[in-house]
């Protein structure tokens, strides 16, 4: 994994959903001498294979393949991790996504309330425990995986926007309590990211962004403490604008953008 160079140095760093997508790509690009990395995942294979390519780099990993739904399986892991390495940058990335079946625009119950589940309620009970961890210690980094769907729900995934404008809103509320404290809490809001679940979405190329360059804007704003991390620009604006326009003409021009 080649990218930019990373000049702050994270010691122990725990991620998830680093089975695949921009998780994998988070953790690879992290591992190096010395460093412990605790990756949690849902396909042990895929994970097996990161945790190798880690250690290869010289990485120490302790990686455990779960149901992030699990919260006191996850917490417990978390906390013993954190234990044994006190972390100083966590990243919760794990996530899921389904689109809306043409023609039926509201999601089916289950998918909505398992949508939140991965979205809102694993990533609370991934990053609060460490939050309180690190305000003792007055040190640390929060990074939140969102997206720019938070800006503006999205017709093709409603579901998935919502819960990403729940989990946005919320660290967006407590990071400036824990910011007192040195803990810095990073929100990330990417567009499309060519990732395994992107390509499901039958997206044209020039709306995806490369997982490399995603990963160095991620990386680049981590260091920099930003509080909002989000890409591409052009795709940041268009939806910004949305919100100052009329709200049917808004709606209008998105349904056209997306081609229904």
């Amino acid at each position: 994994m080649e990218g930019i160079v990373i000049n702050i140095r994270f010691n122990n760093i725990i991620i998830t959903g680093a089975s695949n997508g921009l998780g994998n790509a988070l953790a690879k690009r992290y591992a190096d001498s010395g460093v412990h990395l605790g990756l949690i995942g849902r396909h042990q294979d895929r994970l097996n294979q990161t945790a190798k390519y880690c250690r290869d780099k010289g990485a120490i990993v302790e990686s455990v393949s779960m149901d992030i739904r699990d919260r006191e399986n996850l917490i417990d892991w978390i906390l013993r991790f954190d234990s044994n390495f006190p972390v100083d940058l966590i990243i919760a990335n794990a996530g899921v996504m389904y689109s809306s079946v043409p023609g039926h625009p509201t999601e089916q119950k289950i998918i909505i309330d398992e949508t939140f589940d991965v979205n809102f309620n694993s990533v609370i009970n991934t990053v609060n425990p460490m939050l309180e961890r690190m305000q003792k210690r007055k040190h640390g980094s929060a990074v939140i995986i969102s997206s720019l769907s938070a800006y503006h729900g999205i017709p093709t995934f409603p579901a998935y926007s919502a819960s990403k404008v729940a989990i946005k809103a919320y660290y967006e509320a407590i990071r400036g309590i824990y910011a007192r404290d040195n803990v810095n809490i990073t929100i990330v809001c990417p567009s499309y990211v060519n990732t395994d679940m992107t390509k499901t979405l039958n997206i044209n190329k020039f709306m995806l962004t490369s997982i490399d360059k995603a990963v160095d804007k991620i990386i680049t704003g981590i260091e920099k403490r930003k509080p909002l991390i989000s890409f591409p620009w052009f795709h940041t604006l268009g939806i910004s604008l949305l919100r100052l326009i009329p709200d049917r003409i808004a709606d209008r021009i998105l349904l056209m953008v997306l081609g229904k």
